[in-house]
């Protein structure tokens, strides 16, 4: 065996430990009959056949090219927790950055590339504080044109105006969100099971550490709970005032007054309008002047009030779609203009080819039309 069969070993061996596996883990997930197989592929002394190696690329969250490659890989980009999964927080991270990379990759097969590139903010860490991060939001919000309901085109505006890459998984009822900068570019990852008006908040922190990503450096925030702390919840006061601006909600606090007061089916409907959990409403308003910290906590304790808030939140509830449509769209045109197999295609979208007709038609793409037929013009 020489210095590949080495080679392949050692990133074998690095993508398994990285992901908290064991051999026999691997083995199994693999297609393997005995663990001892991937033993001896990483010490170098096993041929691998290229099924094998497609297995345990996919086990992995890497792509064949990347366990071959002559080149060191790139070093893997920091991924930023609000709350991490607590059942394979690993496999999920990788998996994410694979379909980032994934996804960079499909923006330039298809010559993509984003209108405006997501605006940095130089902040001092040691000194930025509630006001910095409230007229933080307010530039966002004035840069991104968000309007005066922001959760309505927040990840709209980012994925497609700003190149950002939005992903979604199931993190479990512990997971929260995640958001990272690689050379894919700037990227959020959602807890798909979680409730709409719980992710368009997350979604919202997660954009205040892409915008500060090179100034409030995620590995001080890893390695230094106190000042992770600090740093959290000031991205949680940036959370609520670019969904909640001042002017908008004012607005609609007036326009629900009567004789002075506002009634708990008036609050309701305004969290609704914004897109935002009560509680959210609530401290918000807080912040505003218009209630007091007792108050704020009468009300979330009010059962009444959390019974009212319930029966609104059927009709407001979505659920994302398992793979982003924007992704969806680059992929098949990637496959369409010749740049990737079908094989590549189902792998991207992660269904089998026998599923990969009915899954593009429920993004409403037909894979049996014949999309590159020549379009002739009127100029000559």
């Amino acid at each position: 065996m020489g210095n590949l069969a080495k080679t392949l070993g050692h990133r074998i061996r690095t993508s398994r430990e990285r992901l908290g596996l064991s051999q026999e883990e691997l083995a199994n997930r693999a297609g393997f009959s005995v663990h001892q197989m991937i033993s001896q592929i990483e010490k170098g002394k096993r041929e691998v056949k290229a099924w094998e190696l497609a297995n345990l690329a996919k086990v992995l969250m890497t792509d064949v090219s990347t366990l071959l490659s002559n080149q060191e890989p790139e070093p893997r980009p920091v991924v930023l927790w609000r709350e991490a999964p607590k059942e394979d927080a690993e496999t999920k991270e990788a998996d994410f950055l694979q379909r980032c990379q994934r996804y960079a990759y499909l923006e330039k097969l298809c010559n993509v590339d984003p209108r405006r590139r997501l605006p940095q903010r130089e902040v001092d860490p040691n000194k930025f504080g509630y006001i910095d991060a409230h007229e933080l939001a307010e530039d966002a919000l004035r840069q991104l044109g968000l309007g005066a309901r922001p959760a309505a085109s927040l990840v709209d505006t980012l994925e497609n105006s700003c190149g950002v890459k939005v992903l979604y998984a199931d993190l479990g009822e512990e997971g929260s969100a995640a958001s990272t900068i690689g050379s894919f570019g700037p990227a959020i990852l959602m807890n798909s099971v979680e409730a709409p008006w719980r992710r368009n908040f997350n979604f919202a922190h997660e954009v205040f550490h892409l915008l500060t990503w090179k100034s409030i450096p995620p590995e001080r925030m890893i390695k230094d709970p106190a000042f992770r702390d600090r740093i959290e919840s000031l991205a949680n006061a940036f959370a609520s005032s670019l969904l909640l601006p001042g002017d908008a909600v004012s607005i609609a606090i007036d326009r629900h007054l009567r004789d002075g007061k506002i009634y708990l089916a008036g609050l309701v409907e305004i969290a609704r309008q914004f897109d935002v959990s009560t509680a959210a409403l609530l401290y918000r308003l807080l912040n505003l002047g218009y209630f007091d910290r007792e108050a704020v906590e009468r009300l979330l304790n009010d059962p009444a009030f959390r019974q009212l808030d319930r029966s609104t939140m059927a009709a407001s509830w979505w659920e994302p779609p398992p793979i982003p449509e924007r992704f969806v769209r680059l992929a098949f045109s990637a496959y369409q203009e010749g740049n990737i197999s079908r094989t590549k295609l189902a792998e991207y979208l992660n269904v089998s080819l026998l599923d990969l007709t009915d899954t593009l038609l429920e993004y409403g793409l037909d894979d049996r039309e014949n999309y590159k037929a020549e379009v002739l013009t009127s100029r000559r």
